[in-house]
């Protein structure tokens, strides 16, 4: 399958709209319930797959252009195009794993039957996430260092030497092409190698906005996660503290009772004891009155 294809795999797929995945509308399953629930976790998994098997075809992409140069200016365009697709396609996974977490507030972990198995579906989810995404990130840094140093080669080939740092300073200030103002453009060959400076350099910088991107994905993610993490934890200590209280106030029930029911059986033997002692009062006066 090529790029081209996989591009068009994913819009299909993801149903995006201007960065909005589209869902189907249904009629027969209330949104709150755990049949809802399990149904948008496969397809947040199925959109998770394809966007692995994506980040694969870009790694191989990236290979293929690294092989043959980025003056074929085709296979450069081809893999920053499928750059962004990725990106595009992370931040509407990120939204929806953003609204499975916030529905998770209303089932905290400890309390619900169904409760621990939806905390620990989105969390799978997640990690699956931010693997994939940390792979991309990995490639496109490889990525990045190799250009560089395709780069530095290029430029050697002029009997200009510049160090790693010189090169990045001059890539990030877009300054680059100072670096190349001595190479004569005597034969098609010297052009070409320009064009491919120039064309690499244009693409590391490509590169190193989709890189930034992609931590920005990152920070926002974990600022959610903490963020939920300690809403749920403050519903959890919450729901805890009400079992407690309930409990105490069961306890403080059932001692309130028993002192009742100690309280009716004191009064009854107080009547028993006084009841004698009428009657033992009586007895004496009947034996110490004169017959």
């Amino acid at each position: 399958m090529t790029g081209r294809d996989r591009l068009l795999e994913m819009k299909q797929l993801s149903g995006m709209e201007e960065g909005i995945l589209q869902r189907k509308p249904d009629t027969t399953i209330p949104d709150n319930s755990l049949e809802q629930f399990l149904e948008n976790v496969d397809e947040i998994r199925h959109v998770l797959m394809t966007l692995n098997m994506d980040r694969e075809t870009i790694r191989k992409e990236q290979e293929d252009s690294l092989a043959s140069g980025c003056a074929d200016q085709l296979k450069c365009r081809r893999v920053n195009e499928h750059g962004d697709q990725f990106i595009r396609q992370a931040r509407v996974v990120r939204q929806r794993l953003r609204e499975a977490t916030e529905d998770l507030k209303n089932y905290p972990e400890n309390t619900f039957g169904t409760g621990r198995a939806r905390h620990e579906q989105v969390r799978a989810l997640v990690a699956s996430f931010e693997t994939i995404m940390a792979k991309f990130s990995e490639d496109h840094t490889e990525y990045k260092n190799r250009a560089g140093l395709k780069v530095a080669a290029y430029l050697r080939k002029q009997n200009i030497e510049v160090t790693d740092d010189q090169i990045d300073y001059a890539i990030e200030n877009g300054s680059l092409f100072l670096l190349t103002r001595n190479i004569t453009m005597g034969t098609e060959q010297k052009k070409s190698l320009f064009d491919d400076v120039k064309n690499r350099a244009t693409d590391i910088m490509i590169i190193e906005k989709q890189i930034q991107e992609v931590a920005e994905l990152f920070e926002d993610l974990h600022s959610m996660i903490q963020h939920q993490g300690e809403t749920i934890d403050r519903i959890e200590t919450s729901v805890c503290n009400a079992t407690e209280y309930a409990g105490r106030a069961e306890r403080n029930v059932k001692e309130a009772v028993q002192l009742r029911r100690k309280s009716y059986k004191w009064k009854i033997i107080i009547c028993i004891l006084l009841l004698i002692l009428v009657l033992f009062v009586l007895a004496m006066i009947k034996v110490l009155s004169p017959i």
